[in-house]
């Protein structure tokens, strides 16, 4: 059980990276409770994506990365760059909390508050850490589905430099770079990235293809900046920053073939913090942490649309017995929309609690948080792991969560409700696991939910209960050194109070994928992924039907071979079979694409 295999192309990126003459594999760690754990050690539902999954699988996009879980179905309007959702477990995008390196990147200025991920490359990034289900009593507000977060890449003890160059279909050309190294008391991480592609046609009528109209370009170009300095050996500043800058095209209403329209996004975010270590295990951080979003969109009701997150966190880690600590902290958040000057503001105080009793773990978590526009809110979480043996398992989590309504769905002209209070949810999962197969139950209640009234153009608090339940199948395996084998599936029934199915979501989805390794210079893979049925709406038609965008199966494989000890050649294909679908109703999406690539690691 948590067996940690890389491929090849993985070790040896991994170990050129750490300067280091053997490879040594230390456990997953994760950070559900804010403080670091192994994955084993943790009682939270937890998935991981790590950076040599991203390298072997030579993923471009956060939105990308996602794609290849079964339950967190995407949704993007569109070719790299365009507007995207996700839904965790069925849950809106607006209901998961992303998080990067400790600052918070969900955007003010969207319509519900929700992240970006259309524009998060993933070459400087560690892991992406995906805590499912309800996190409010860790997190605070908006962790109702759970929690992305996305820890970048640190310095190493040696001076390392990488790169990677990739051309492929659609002229999409990707360079990127880094260089760290740890010289002393400082540390230092930089690393660069330029995304260019002609991509096609954003808007495109449904079974059409998206290459018969005009195509809507991206541009991406990423700075990534980690710093960190000893200023003993028990005390550490340390800081982060990351700037976006991104220009997308994108085609008016009922426009496939238009050609004038273009968002520019710049994205900053950054913190700055401070680390006291008491000992080998306990410790305290203080961060301030800005994310400013700035998007200029000549479609809008105004040139320029602007927000801010402004953060402050206390946090603390205390072991008051060899198996049992304690994690604390106080925060308080300012999130601003600059076009109507409006602001939330919130401070919330949290508490977790985990105990070790041999093959038992137990964790706790209570927070309290206050508002000036909404009523207080106090959340828990409970959360129990218990070993019959080292490879069984059984996991059960309890929570309680909420949404704040956006700055959008209280304030925008027209369509705001100064009156709205924050939706609740309630939500259960179980998770059993037998070596190198798990299962997973889960099973949410939302109340209060906030929702568009297409007849008065306001949003409301919708009377009643909506359901969101489900599970997932899990298995990873290895057969000798050659081949690696990994499949899941997601069974999700979600719906509103009537017992309508919501849209977008697929009611099944699948992942497989295949690796084998026949020499240590060769890897070869595979992938598949289905979408079963799923509903979207129909605008088209009078008053709006809903219409079918799922029921495909998708072909994917990737070459892999080593030139040197340091670089690495690979080809890459995706939608093999040239399938035509869409993710949104009216929106194309890529068809058969081929990438070759080259990366360097000294």
């Amino acid at each position: 059980m948590f067996k940690h295999t890389l491929s090849f192309v993985a070790s040896t990126t991994l170990v050129a990276s750490l300067g280091a003459d053997t490879l040594s594999l230390e456990p997953i760690v994760v950070s559900a409770i804010k403080t670091e754990q192994t994955l084993k050690n943790t009682t939270a539902n937890v998935q991981v994506i790590t950076a040599e999954e991203l390298e072997e699988k030579h993923i471009t996009s956060v939105i990308d990365a996602l794609r290849t879980l079964a339950n967190i179905p995407m949704a993007q309007s569109g070719g790299l760059g365009q507007q995207s959702s996700f839904f965790q477990r069925g849950f809106s995008a607006s209901n998961t909390v992303v998080m990067i390196d400790g600052i918070r990147y969900n955007d003010p200025t969207a319509t519900q508050g929700q992240a970006q991920l259309e524009h998060l490359m993933v070459n400087n990034i560690e892991r992406i850490e995906i805590i499912n289900g309800a996190q409010s009593g860790v997190w605070g507000a908006n962790a109702v589905a759970g929690v992305i977060n996305i820890i970048t890449k640190k310095a190493t003890e040696k001076l390392s430099l990488g790169g990677n160059l990739e051309y492929g279909s659609y002229a999409t050309t990707k360079i990127a770079a880094d260089v760290s190294q740890k010289i002393g008391a400082l540390s230092y991480y930089i690393g660069v990235n330029q995304l260019q592609s002609d991509s096609f046609s954003a808007l495109t009528p449904k079974g059409k293809n998206p290459e018969d109209y005009e195509a809507d370009s991206y541009r991406n170009q990423t700075l990534n900046a980690k710093l960190g300095y000893d200023l003993t050996s028990s005390d550490t500043l340390f800081g982060q920053f990351t700037f976006i800058d991104a220009k997308v095209q994108y085609d008016a209403h009922n426009q496939p073939n238009s050609s004038a329209n273009e968002i520019q996004q710049i994205n900053q975010l950054g913190n700055i913090g401070y680390r006291h270590k008491f000992n080998a295990l306990n410790y305290i951080d203080v961060t301030y942490s800005i994310t400013e979003f700035d998007r200029n969109d000549p479609l809008g009701n105004t040139k320029t649309f602007e927000g801010t997150n402004k953060e402050f966190n206390l946090l603390g880690n205390f072991h008051y017995m060899d198996n049992a600590f304690v994690v604390f902290g106080v925060n308080t958040l300012d999130s601003k929309n600059i076009i109507n000057s409006k602001e939330l503001d919130s401070k919330g105080v949290f508490f977790t609690n985990t105990n070790h009793f041999n093959a038992l773990i137990l964790t706790e978590s209570l927070r309290h948080d206050k508002y000036d526009s909404f009523n207080d809110k106090t959340t828990g979480k409970i959360g129990a792991k218990y070993f019959f043996t080292e490879d069984i398992f059984l996991s059960s989590n309890y929570g309680t969560a909420y949404r704040t309504p956006s700055l959008f769905e209280l304030y925008a002209p027209t369509y705001g409700n100064a009156t709205l209070q924050p939706e609740t949810t309630k939500s259960f999962d179980a998770t059993f696991e037998f070596k190198n197969l798990s299962f997973t139950y889960y099973n949410n209640l939302v109340d209060n939910l906030i929702g568009f009234n297409p007849s008065t153009y306001v949003n409301e608090q919708i009377i009643g209960k909506s359901r969101l339940k489900g599970y997932e199948i899990r298995y990873n395996n290895t057969f000798g050194d050659t081949l690696s084998l990994n499949i899941s599936y997601n069974k999700l029934f979600a719906k509103d109070k009537n017992g309508d199915y919501l849209i977008r979501r697929p009611h099944e989805s699948a992942r497989g994928s295949l690796t084998y390794t026949p020499t240590s210079k060769l890897s070869l893979g595979t992938t598949l992924n289905y979408i079963g049925t799923r509903l979207d709406t129909d605008y088209n038609t009078w008053p709006a039907t809903t219409i079918q965008t799922g029921r495909y199966t998708l072909v994917g494989a990737v070459i892999n071979y080593n030139l040197t000890d340091s670089t690495t050649f690979y080809l890459k294909g995706e939608n093999l079979t040239d399938k035509l679908y869409q993710e949104v109703n009216g929106y194309g999406t890529a068809g058969r694409t081929v990438f070759t690539g080259l990366n360097a690691r000294f």
